[in-house]
């Protein structure tokens, strides 16, 4: 089973090489035909190489074809194979301090193989439980048990996603969502002094003395609720602290990993920093101070949007992001309470990296989900594609805003008989055009000079572009077509057909409203390649000053093949 999962994750980090051209492989190398087979060839790094390819139609030029490469030793071709052997071949030849960043990442791919197994037999172990109709659920039950059943597959593009690096084999059995766990959080007492809070608890927040502490405390401290993963960063890095000697409030993980359920409260979600990083070894999953602020103005503004839009109104609801807190600006000591809007009636949330999620059947989630309501899927994926590119592009067009709603922030609410909608959360790392967005009326009483991250604010349209095709196109759309397309459920020439007509619907109704529609329609229905987001070099393979990019979430490549451009 390793060598199976050593060949997958080869493959796809051989691709995401070639996707991100990854030491020049795909600007410096050359197609080459040879006994009716296909290869990229390069001989730019110290040892000659080829790669066995074929052409692609989005995201990048030319695929990988199997998990080997062949470089050349003695005026032969030899087979190589591996996936952390392939990371020390494109090592060879880079000074020190870039090597090392190859040396860094190599334990990431490791980690990733590992965890896969591991998690892999859970799941062959859970079959049992995992299916739609084993047991009844709630609505808090089945929005776990749809990121438990996400947590299986792997991320469409980043090669090793499935690591959760800094988690031992202990610490991800108790705290990851594959394995359903329940746990009980810590909770420090800090200075009250130097704590910063927004919003107001829940009536549910825990007293001092339900976590052990003396009631004294009330009037110089105030509580901190940890992940178990970070007592001890907590108990050393802030030793005028003081550790509650109970833990308090059952919880599990959700996809996030980091952002647990509370199981008593079921529409109570709170995330808390810990000490792992996931997608990218500078992605460490704390807390920065300034998006606990932004991520809450985001929700008052985009609350407004909704319900003065009139294009947009009903299609989302957001969530309630209003209580914060963090202990002197440290991003490892802060929290988030995410409070759900009240559920609907036979409403499921399922996030978009739900969707094509195998379950025990070999069906995908939605396939099952849409065959146990009765739903046709050639409907459903028109719908979602007019929801989608509904609300993305006219908060681009009319308002100026591009949201990193990648496909674990995504929530659709799903209902039996009835289009998807969305479930917004999690919105402190978007793009705002101020002059755009501040010539709509729902702008009025959202001031942007609020906002506490520079990088949010953009000096014309072409960020909002990126964010939209990189986020919404591509990973919330693309990749859910593919993947619905692969196992034969949708036919993927007309899904695109289909997402087009979305697109130039939206797009057709904005210009008739008098918005000006011109460089969207350009770069999504005409241009010949679109970026593509570079993380696997932003994020582990390149220093910071190679990358040159402001967050490492944001680093792109026009790169990616238009495949909506010559449709016919």
């Amino acid at each position: 089973m390793n060598t199976l999962h050593n060949q997958r994750i080869a493959l796809r980090l051989i691709n995401t090489c070639l996707r991100e051209d990854v030491r020049n492989l795909l600007s410096l190398g050359r197609i080459e035909a040879n006994e009716g087979r296909t290869f990229l060839v390069f001989d730019h790094l110290p040892t000659a190489c080829r790669i066995e390819v074929k052409e692609s139609p989005s995201m990048q030029t030319h695929r990988a074809t199997n998990p080997h490469w062949e470089i050349r030793q003695h005026g032969q071709w030899v087979e190589q194979h591996g996936a952390r052997q392939w990371i020390r071949f494109l090592a060879q030849g880079l000074p020190e301090d870039s090597a090392a960043l190859y040396r860094n990442y190599e334990l990431e791919v490791q980690a990733a193989i590992d965890q896969t197994v591991l998690c892999d037999q859970t799941y062959t172990e859970q079959q049992h439980q995992l299916n739609f109709n084993d047991s009844p659920r709630n609505w808090a039950e089945r929005m776990l048990h749809a990121d438990q059943m996400a947590s299986f597959l792997d991320h469409p593009y980043y090669p090793t996603a499935r690591a959760k690096f800094g988690m031992d084999t202990s610490e991800l059995k108790a705290y990851s969502p594959e394995f359903n766990p329940t746990f009980e959080l810590a909770w420090f007492a800090v200075p009250a002094s130097e704590f910063e809070s927004t919003g107001t608890e829940p009536v549910w927040w825990p007293t001092l003395a339900q976590v052990g502490l003396p009631q004294s405390l009330c009037t110089t401290h105030t509580l901190l609720p940890v992940h178990p993963m970070m007592r001890a960063a907590i108990a050393q890095g802030i030793p005028e602290s003081i550790e509650a000697p109970h833990t308090y409030l059952s919880v599990k993980p959700t996809l996030s990993v980091r952002t647990v359920a509370v199981l008593n409260h079921p529409a109570s979600h709170l995330k808390l920093p810990m000490p792992i990083a996931t997608l990218g070894q500078k992605n460490i999953r704390y807390i920065k101070p300034s998006t606990l602020r932004d991520g809450d103005w985001f929700a008052r503004a985009l609350a407004s949007i909704e319900q003065t839009n009139e294009g947009i109104k009903g299609l989302y609801r957001h969530v309630d992001e209003s209580f914060t807190g963090c202990y002197k600006q440290l991003n490892t000591a802060g929290f988030l309470h995410r409070l759900y809007p009240a559920e609907l009636p036979d409403e499921t949330l399922a996030t978009v990296a739900t969707l094509c999620s195998p379950m025990p059947s070999g069906k995908s989630y939605l396939l099952e989900y849409l065959e146990q309501q009765g739903q046709d899927l050639q409907s459903w994926w028109a719908s979602y594609c007019t929801l989608m590119i509904g609300v993305h592009l006219r908060l681009w067009i009319q308002h100026g805003i591009a949201l990193e709603s990648n496909q674990q922030n995504s929530v659709l609410s799903l209902r039996p008989g009835r289009p998807p909608t969305l479930v917004m959360k999690d919105n402190d790392a978007a793009r705002l055009w101020p002059s755009r967005f501040e010539t709509a009326a729902a702008s009025h009483g959202h001031n942007v000079h609020d906002l506490q991250d520079a990088r949010i604010l953009v000096n014309d349209e072409a960020p909002l572009a990126h964010m939209f095709i990189t986020i919404t196109l591509q990973l919330n759309l693309l990749a859910v077509l593919d993947g619905l397309a692969q196992s034969g459920a949708l036919n993927r020439q007309q899904a695109l057909l289909t997402l087009r007509k979305a697109i130039e619907h939206t797009l057709s109704n904005l210009r008739k409203e008098g918005f000006d529609t011109d460089l969207a329609s350009e770069l999504l229905l005409y241009s010949r390649m679109h970026p593509v987001k570079y993380l696997l070099q932003s994020a582990s393979l390149l220093s910071k000053q190679e990358c040159g990019a402001r967050d490492v979430n944001k680093f792109y490549g026009m790169t990616g093949p238009n495949p909506l451009r010559d449709l016919p």
